[in-house]
């Protein structure tokens, strides 16, 4: 039993962790010319956990009905996650599948988070 106001832990939060695949978007360079994707990186030692999204501003019926799954990416300090990378989850994962990076992923002590979602 877990003391006093404390979770119970069923599982190591050790156990929780997967490998995910970033592959960059394709981008302009400072020349205005397209450069292609960066190759698919496997980050290790990620957490993918279900997350939230608000639609701001979108108020046509088409749009803001439109299903959207929303996850969040914690991952080590200084892996390669940029806005508009693509991140792959592993088919053993909960949430496994293609997401999006919808906005530059935040630096914590703890390395970085960015908002995922797919449509």
């Amino acid at each position: 039993m877990s003391p006093p106001g404390r979770w119970p832990r069923h599982r190591s939060h050790r156990e929780w962790r997967t490998p995910v695949t970033v592959t960059g978007p394709v981008h302009r360079d400072a020349d205005g010319l397209l450069v292609p994707a960066s190759g698919p990186v496997t980050v290790e030692d990620c957490h993918v956990v279900p997350g939230s999204s608000a639609a701001l501003g979108m108020t046509d019926a088409v749009t803001s009905e439109a299903p959207s799954d929303a996850a969040v990416l914690y991952a080590p300090p200084g892996a390669p996650v940029r806005h508009r990378d693509m991140v792959e989850v592993p088919d053993t994962h909960p949430l496994a599948g293609a997401w999006m990076v919808e906005e530059t992923p935040a630096a914590w002590p703890m390395g970085l988070v960015a908002a995922l979602s797919r449509r």
